[in-house]
């Protein structure tokens, strides 16, 4: 506990208001806040939220050679640490929708019972952009995460 208790002091001393960002966004605790300020640092130092999906390595791949061009999965290029962490928000999410909602968790629903074919960690990928997109918006227009401003906002 008191690795965690220092790990929060450096953050907010690094990263104060991201950090309220991140715990304003369901299903993120202080430990998570603390570690995605961490890990993804300032996000102002980007320019698109696509910027953020390479830094994670959830960037789609391509492969290109003469004619032939292919989509492949994710790159896995970049923070790895960071990406497992998004992608465990993700599954808290859904675990406290019930009482914290979040158009996330509507998104990863709809997705869900709208394809049969595709995998959950597909979907959950998925989820995670929309969460980068979510938290690069929130960083850049400095304020916190609000489900009724969420929810009119299509790009979010």
């Amino acid at each position: 506990d008191y690795v965690i208790n220092y790990m929060e002091k450096l953050a907010k001393a690094v990263n104060a208001r991201a950090l309220s960002i991140y715990l304003s966004i369901p299903g993120v605790a202080r430990i998570t806040a603390v570690r995605l300020v961490a890990e993804l640092g300032d996000l102002r130092q980007f320019s698109t939220s696509a910027q953020i999906d390479a830094f994670v390595g959830i960037d789609p791949g391509r492969y290109q050679s003469g004619e032939k061009d292919s989509s492949l999965g994710i790159t896995k290029h970049g923070n790895h640490i960071a990406r497992k962490i998004l992608y465990r928000v993700i599954t808290q999410m859904e675990t406290v929708k019930a009482t914290q909602p979040c158009h996330i968790t509507d998104y990863y629903d709809k997705k869900k019972r709208s394809s049969n074919s595709q995998g959950y960690k597909k979907i959950a990928i998925a989820s995670v952009h929309k969460l980068i997109r979510t938290m690069f918006a929130l960083i850049k227009h400095d304020q916190l995460y609000d489900y009724n401003i969420a929810t009119e906002n299509k790009r979010l």
